[in-house]
């Protein structure tokens, strides 16, 4: 897949050769080798994962944390999150969200926790720590314009900043 400068993209087609020189790691279905890669890569996203419940817990309301939980990490649709909590879908789409408001995006708890994100990513830039590294790979997640590719490649030197400084 090739990208233009609007941010389109096209198939293109490689060689056998161009094929050959791709590393295995950069291909669609690639398995580590290792099972140590294998383990460096799960404990990124665990503690990728721990870092993002963090802020879950500390920006968002109870009532955010309620919709957030039952919507990401339990997967239930908007209308079963809407029935389990008796509001409305609309609300919990605005708990999800934000809404607008005199022209303005206010509120929504993706909203906060990017926010949060952000701010914290501003504040420990430059530093060395776990933390600080896991937070600048959360903040370029944030950029819209990413690919997967890219999201696999920063999980990759996570992982390997891990098993670099363990």
């Amino acid at each position: 897949m090739t990208y233009d400068d609007d941010g389109y993209w096209w198939e293109s087609y490689l060689t056998q050769e161009e094929w050959a020189r791709m590393p295995a790691s950069k291909r669609m279905w690639y398995a580590p080798d290792s099972t140590e890669e294998t383990e460096d890569r799960l404990e990124a996203a665990h503690e990728m994962g721990l870092a993002a419940h963090g802020f879950v817990l500390s920006t968002l309301t109870p009532r955010q944390r309620q919709v957030v939980e039952l919507y990401c990490l339990e997967g239930q649709t908007q209308v079963k999150v809407a029935t389990a909590l008796g509001i409305s879908q609309a609300t919990v789409s605005q708990h999800l969200m934000g809404k607008l408001r005199g022209g303005h995006h206010v509120g929504g708890a993706f909203r906060k926790i990017r926010k949060a994100i952000r701010k914290a990513a501003k504040t420990r830039a430059g530093e060395d720590t776990r933390h600080a590294q896991i937070l600048a790979v959360f903040d370029e997640l944030l950029d819209s314009s990413i690919t997967w590719y890219r999201v696999n490649e920063l999980i990759e030197t996570l992982a390997r900043r891990r098993s670099s400084d363990g």
